[in-house]
């Protein structure tokens, strides 16, 4: 499988590829708590600074955002976790989707 995580600042894509199986939580963050260097691998949180970005001289209230953690395991049997605030895109081996995963939506 393919697992594709949108950047919303960036308007990118991390593309990750060799994915055999994948688990996944879904858990509510302040903004103001920082993550811990051992809790992912790879971490993409986009959305305070992407909110901010389309305020401009607006101030942004927010508290909490959705986050979303997946372990994913590749075919050689590693595994490695991903901490995202965007949305992303499980596809099959030929690039189709079969699940997109949305922890916030773009506004």
């Amino acid at each position: 499988m393919i697992l594709k995580i949108e950047r919303y600042v960036d308007q990118d894509w991390w593309m990750i590829d060799d994915i055999r199986k994948v688990s996944k939580a879904h858990f509510q963050q302040d903004f103001n708590k920082d993550f811990e260097t051992g809790q992912a691998d790879i971490f993409i949180l986009d959305l305070e600074t992407y909110l901010n970005k389309m305020a401009g001289d607006k101030i942004v209230k927010r508290n909490s955002r959705e986050v979303i953690r997946l372990i994913c395991r590749l075919s050689n049997g590693d595994e490695f976790s991903v901490i995202f605030d965007t949305r992303a895109y499980l596809c099959n081996d030929e690039g189709k989707t079969i699940e997109i995963i949305v922890a916030n939506h773009k506004k």
